[in-house]
């Protein structure tokens, strides 16, 4: 008696069979769901937070290395440093390592009363990154793959006059055009999304676990 109840309780009905669909059904969409969220989720949190920051952090700190390199050569000037010594120190700039790269373009005063540096003319000709800083006197970064390029325009000062004597004050003198590589503000945007990702990983099986104890009670 026993065992055919027991028989009839293990049959594979219809009804079974449906709940059964359903039941995995029910899993399937909330693994679905439970995905898409984790990937949202991290995509947001990247483009929205941790990229801006470390974008925002590269434009600034590149932005000061080029304001720190123009004083560095502005305090020789001011300790009557000669053409020649000027000419090497702006030569030595140019390559430092590390995708860092800094040029120093002269404007049209400076060309006139001392000339040209080298590649100075080509640079005022083909980085339209320069032009711009040259036409509006305000600094200049451009994102490019990995770095940035930066257009910080030094002006004529009062003290300049003295040996810049066809300079204005106010008007843009030269430009530092540097490239400045952002490879060490990259990592760190990578690395900080992996504990989200952590996060969704530790918890996707124990949703599913919830989700498949809760639809196999409710049979």
């Amino acid at each position: 008696m026993h065992v055919v109840e027991s028989n009839a309780q293990q049959v594979d009905t219809p009804s079974r069979r449906r709940q059964r669909q359903l039941r995995w059904s029910i899993v399937f969409a909330v693994a679905s769901v439970y995905v898409l969220i984790a990937i949202g989720a991290s995509l947001s949190a990247f483009h929205l937070g941790v990229k801006p920051a470390a974008d925002t952090m590269a434009r600034h700190q590149a932005r000061h290395v080029a304001e720190i390199t123009f004083e560095s050569v502005y305090s020789l000037m001011l300790a009557g440093a000669g053409r020649d010594r000027l000419q090497q120190a702006a030569l030595r700039l140019e390559h430092t390592g590390s995708g860092l790269s800094i040029n120093f373009v002269r404007g049209r005063h400076l060309v006139e009363q001392f000339g040209d540096l080298r590649d100075s003319w080509a640079l005022k000709q083909s980085d339209a990154t320069v032009r711009r800083a040259f036409d509006s006197g305000a600094p200049q970064i451009e994102t490019l793959d990995s770095s940035l390029r930066v257009a910080y325009p030094a002006l004529f000062r009062e003290q300049c006059l003295a040996c810049h004597t066809k300079g204005v004050v106010g008007e843009v003198a030269g430009v530092v055009a540097m490239t400045y590589p952002t490879q060490s503000f990259e990592d760190p945007q990578r690395r900080a999304i992996v504990p989200l990702l952590v996060f969704f990983a530790a918890g996707f099986p124990v949703v599913m676990l919830a989700t498949y104890l809760s639809t196999r009670g409710a049979r």
